[in-house]
């Protein structure tokens, strides 16, 4: 019987790569993403549209009323969008408070609810710097508590952990996948931006793969 596995799917480009690659690999799919007030709202768009043309069942889930509890980032308040590298102190600003562990305990209790054995979510190696809800003691810790939390053991899993994000991409690549289908950037904007962090590292993938970001971008890249 085919097992099912939960993808936490925000639209961006490394969880689209995760998406396919479970579908790849034989999975069924569920999506879930979260609307927690971020600035770049724009990706759960990419989403929907996305999982629509896959047939793949997707909910969003509104959280935005947790907004009080996860206050302070970039992302979510009036604070400027930190320009530069991920590994530069100032992208600390970027982090939301809390966030995966609340995301991964939603989506184990959907997890359940849908009869899957694992979540998957899109951490790798290039956010270790900075977020420590991507770090691999964070993803072993919430697997041991997932497993037990429950009667039905749920597996936390990132297949990405010991990746950069020129690895994901070169993965999706060799899937054949369409990034202009995706959104990165930390900015809700008609164009990326092509200065914050997770523009950087975009652009920085598809130059070591040799091939051109699809997506339009306010800056010459």
């Amino acid at each position: 019987m085919t097992e099912t596995v939960v993808v936490i799917y925000s639209g961006g480009m490394d969880s689209f790569t995760l998406l396919h690659l479970a579908r790849a690999r034989g999975y069924r799919v569920h999506a879930l993403s979260f609307d927690y007030g971020q600035r770049h709202v724009r990706e759960l768009e990419c989403a929907r549209q996305v999982c629509e043309a896959l047939s793949v069942p997707h909910k969003v889930i509104d959280i935005r009323a947790l907004s009080e509890v996860m206050a302070g980032s970039a992302l979510t308040d009036a604070v400027d969008v930190p320009e530069g590298h991920y590994e530069e102190d100032n992208m600390k600003a970027t982090v939301v408070p809390n966030r995966n562990m609340i995301l991964l305990s939603l989506a184990t209790g959907y997890a359940v609810t849908a009869g899957a054995v694992a979540v998957w979510y899109g951490a790798h190696g290039g956010d270790h710097a900075i977020y420590p809800d991507c770090r691999p003691e964070f993803v072993e810790k919430m697997d041991a508590v997932c497993q037990v939390a429950n009667y039905e053991p749920v597996k936390i899993e990132a297949p990405f952990m010991g990746s950069d994000k020129g690895a994901i991409l070169a993965e999706g690549l060799k899937l054949g996948l369409d990034y202009s289908r995706t959104w990165t950037c930390y900015n809700g904007r008609d164009r990326a931006c092509g200065v914050c962090g997770s523009c950087v590292e975009r652009l920085e993938a598809f130059a070591a793969n040799g091939v051109s970001d699809p997506l339009p971008y306010e800056v010459e890249t």
